[in-house]
């Protein structure tokens, strides 16, 4: 479930094998940095992007493309650690003391239909700003992202080849990123690849990804209850119920407060008996139908983290 991480070992943790990894690395490129007087060596192991300084070695890539090849297969708990120890032989350094800056958990899920036609049914998510791209839907904010995109077609456009397993399938990604203070974020002192690959953390890295999905609003479709409508206005009434939840009541009540203070009204009681009605006329004779598509998705996250126990 790892992809992309990011360690960090410090010159007092890396002591005197601070440039051992050198020999190791193809692609060597050296940059000096004027404001902080420090010379930057960068390089390659495969796909990983290392950098190392006078402060230390920063190592940045995908675990399971180092490990396997390609981020289309899911490594387990064993594969992780393994993929750490291939890491610390590859770069003749101590992995298992680096520090971890970043981690991504996230899974490919195989769906009945292209993945964009699912992300009209995930809505907004508390403390996230979401954005919307062709391929892909994201929830961002300064520690976490919450990735939805289609995994096929990035493959395709970075040029990687399909595994035959795959081919034919629709794959839709779902990944958290934690960027920022992970010390914080999981209340450990620090977190390292054996934290990362210890049994309990692991199993709560799947329910924290599962929370993550959890929490995000789930857009249903609003029909009209029919065996109420015997009048054209028994209709209207519910016609302008749908308008009312589909715009969401908050967003309808606040534009009364604005005619409010437009002064729109002759008497006052006018606004509170319109968001009284308004209110009725939302909560009245609608009701939410779960989509196909949203019900698999739903099943298939739900079925992901059983899984792993």
């Amino acid at each position: 479930m790892y992809d992309t991480t990011k360690l960090f070992i410090s010159q007092e943790q890396a002591g005197s094998k601070l440039v051992d990894c050198l020999p190791y690395l193809t692609n060597l490129s050296e940059t000096y940095k004027e404001h902080s007087g420090q010379t930057y060596v960068t390089g390659n192991a495969g796909n990983l992007r290392v950098c190392v300084s006078g402060y230390g070695i920063s190592i940045t890539g995908s675990l399971p493309k180092f490990y396997a090849g390609t981020n289309l297969h899911t490594l387990n708990r064993g594969d992780c650690k393994r993929a750490f120890e291939m890491m610390a032989d590859t770069l003749h350094l101590p992995i298992q003391k680096a520090n971890v800056s970043r981690v991504d958990f996230g899974l490919n899920l195989i769906t009945q239909y292209k993945p964009e036609l699912y992300y009209p049914y995930l809505g907004q998510s508390s403390y996230y700003n979401r954005l919307t791209q062709p391929k892909s839907i994201s929830y961002q904010n300064k520690l976490r992202s919450k990735k939805f995109y289609n995994k096929v077609a990035e493959c395709k456009s970075t040029g990687v080849a399909i595994p035959e397993v795959y081919q034919g399938k629709h794959l839709l990604r779902y990944e958290v990123c934690y960027m920022q203070r992970l010390p914080k974020q999981f209340n450990q002192a620090a977190i390292t690849p054996d934290t990362l690959t210890d049994e309990s953390f692991y199993m709560g890295m799947y329910d924290r990804w599962y929370r993550e999905y959890s929490v995000i609003e789930k857009k249903g479709l609003l029909n009209m209850d029919t065996r109420k409508i015997n009048t054209p206005d028994d209709y209207l009434k519910q016609l302008l119920g749908l308008a009312i939840q589909e715009k969401g009541l908050e967003a309808i009540l606040h534009h009364v407060e604005v005619l409010r203070e437009q002064n729109t009204f002759k008497h006052a009681a006018y606004y509170s008996n319109l968001k009284k009605t308004l209110k009725q006329l939302s909560s009245s004779s609608i009701y939410t139908e779960t989509p196909e598509l949203l019900q698999e998705l739903n099943k298939k996250v739900a079925r992901a983290k059983q899984s792993y126990r």
